[in-house]
């Protein structure tokens, strides 16, 4: 009696009510019928039951058999629930743009997830699977795995090992990076202190080595200060690497010229615009814009704004592209101008290549031509002059 229960519930039900003499002998017909009854009910003497709409025809023929007036309460169902909408073809149309959605961000890259790198940055391994045709929109059938993974082993050579695979709509990039060999240890080669300038000595710190020159001596540049060669009682020579520190009093010249028109390069005026991507392809939102043809002239920038879904990054980023094309302008400097910037080179000479030596002497002199001012500062520095010098030795 419960072969058809469970699916009439689910799918489509009548309610009916049966009245008449032969009340009994129509519900042993139901039995031996194979009709699934339930909710049955008799009341003044009246039958109430529900069975499948499928068992309709079956169940009318049953009662004009036996002359039982057969009523239809109500009809319930899925299928009763669905036929209003039969012809809301709106609904239908939503739906199917819903699978084709779901099939679409599925079947396209919409994330690129990069693991396992450290040295290597995640915009240069974007940059080198873009060049292999692998970015956002594009769909997983056409990216050829092997091919793709031998390719970037190629492209960035601190890549040991790499695989790629997908996940839904993500790309995921798997990536081990070649180990560096251990660094070289430089104090255990043979090697001597020279001189890097010509100076006069004012101390010697020896830490490895013999020294060949004291406070006081003057030497010329590439002149040995500590040796890191040693020869014994029978005169062979031994070979070490020598160490320490000797400073002295050099000189030095700074010479720069300031014109009073120059011709200084400057930012133009940037024009941004607003692009949607979606699925990898670009759709301008910026209406009437157009971007400069010559690039190689223009200052690029581009932020990235994803929308998120519940938390969830989107298919859908809005991107804001700016142009900043690269002009040259005149400008004319004063006197005064011309004098501080000399000046100010003058500090940064100081500040990148004596900022731990100590100025003893400066003298600087300006000359003022037609075109320009230029800058002549003498130094005497007080500092370290000595600097390593591999030795090369021949075997025999």
């Amino acid at each position: 009696m419960s072969r058809k229960g469970d699916t009439g519930k689910i799918m489509a039900e009548i309610r009916f009510q049966a009245g008449g003499t032969a009340l009994s002998a129509f519900r042993d017909a139901l039995r031996r019928e194979g009709i699934a009854c339930k909710g049955q009910q008799i009341q003044a003497g009246e039958f109430y039951a529900a069975c499948s709409v499928r068992d309709e025809p079956h169940l009318r023929a049953l009662a004009e058999t036996y002359a039982v007036t057969l009523t239809i309460l109500h009809r319930s169902g899925l299928r009763y629930r669905l036929a209003p909408y039969r012809y809301r073809f709106g609904i239908l149309f939503g739906f199917l743009l819903g699978g084709m959605l779901i099939y679409w961000c599925n079947a396209g890259i919409r994330q690129i997830e990069i693991t396992g790198n450290e040295r290597v940055s995640d915009d240069e391994v974007l940059h080198a699977l873009a060049e292999l045709g692998v970015q956002y929109g594009t769909r997983f059938r056409d990216l050829p795995y092997t091919y793709l993974e031998q390719r970037m082993r190629l492209s960035i050579h601190d890549i040991e090992w790499i695989t790629m695979r997908h996940t839904g709509g993500r790309l995921i990039v798997d990536m081990t990076e070649e180990r560096l060999p251990p660094e070289m240890v430089h104090d255990r080669m043979p090697a001597n202190l020279i001189a890097a300038v010509p100076a006069q000595i004012t101390k010697v710190d020896v830490r490895g080595g013999h020294a060949v020159c004291k406070a006081g001596d003057t030497v010329k540049a590439g002149a040995v200060l500590i040796t890191g060669v040693q020869e014994d009682a029978r005169g062979f020579s031994r070979y070490y690497h020598a160490d320490g520190i000797v400073r002295g009093i050099y000189t030095a010249e700074f010479t720069e010229e300031q014109p009073f028109v120059a011709e200084i390069p400057v930012r133009g005026q940037t024009q941004t615009e607003t692009v949607l991507s979606v699925f990898g392809k670009r759709l301008p939102m910026t209406f009437g814009f157009r971007a400069p043809e010559d690039l190689s002239q223009v200052i690029y920038e581009e932020d990235a704004d994803p929308l998120m879904l519940f938390g969830r990054r989107t298919p859908l980023t809005v991107l804001h592209c700016r142009y900043t094309p690269r002009e040259t302008a005149i400008t004319v400097f004063s006197e005064a101008e011309a004098r501080k910037k000399l000046e100010e080179s003058a500090a940064r000479y100081e500040q990148n290549f004596h900022a731990e030596d100590v100025i003893m002497s400066r003298e600087a002199e300006f000359t003022r031509t037609d075109l320009g001012i230029s800058l002549k500062i003498n130094y005497v520095f007080e500092g370290v002059i000595g600097k390593s010098s591999e030795i090369f030795v021949k075997l025999s």
